[in-house]
């Protein structure tokens, strides 16, 4: 159903499922998570789901987009706002860390996601499309520091990756150690991948 014909009823009931959803996948698992399960948490029927989101896989796609709605409405605004493309991507990463310790049922929803939602051959799976969005937003940084003069030369998407591949690393060390530094990690990251990035004199 478009976005523009939806009453506010109807969007209120599907960011309830959605919630629901993200709760039922943080708590149960990806694999244990069914259509049921969610309408019972969301005390609705399953068919109302279904009715609002199609099918399993509308509902997965839904909770990745809200997921980085979340994400993006914490973090865009900060890193925007950096005067120096070096101030970028230190904020980037703190702002990355800071939204995995203060949201940790979205975090692990989207874990179990990615690590179980594949797509088919001719299918990307839930989550390709906004890991794309993510290295182009890290490129932007990047170019930027380039154009500057912050930055050195090198390959924006070799690098980005390299970014985001030690961000996406924390989920999993965050699961096992709850009590896991986040912001001591994120002074590390920031002064590993600024010397790797600085132009040097």
């Amino acid at each position: 159903m478009p976005s523009e014909s939806r009453t506010f009823i109807e969007e209120a009931r599907r960011a309830q499922i959605i919630e629901c959803a993200i709760d039922a996948i943080a708590t149960l698992g990806y694999a244990q998570t069914s259509l049921a399960k969610i309408a019972q948490l969301a005390k609705i029927s399953p068919g109302s789901i279904s009715y609002h989101f199609g099918s399993k896989d509308e509902l997965i796609q839904a909770v990745v987009s809200e997921v980085a709605r979340l994400a993006t409405e914490m973090m865009e605004p900060a890193i925007v706002a950096q005067p120096t493309a070096t101030d970028a991507l230190r904020v980037y990463l703190e702002t990355n860390l800071a939204f995995m310790g203060r949201h940790r049922k979205p975090l692990l929803a989207l874990v179990e996601i990615i690590t179980h939602a594949r797509g088919g051959t001719d299918t990307p799976g839930p989550y390709t499309a906004q890991h794309e969005i993510a290295l182009q937003d890290i490129e932007k940084v990047l170019a930027w520091g380039q154009k500057s003069g912050e930055f050195r030369d090198f390959d924006l998407r070799s690098t980005a990756i390299a970014i985001r591949g030690a961000v996406d690393a924390v989920p999993a060390q965050l699961l096992q150690n709850p009590e896991l530094d986040l912001e001591l990690l994120a002074r590390e990251l920031t002064t590993l991948f600024t010397i790797a990035t600085r132009r040097q004199p």
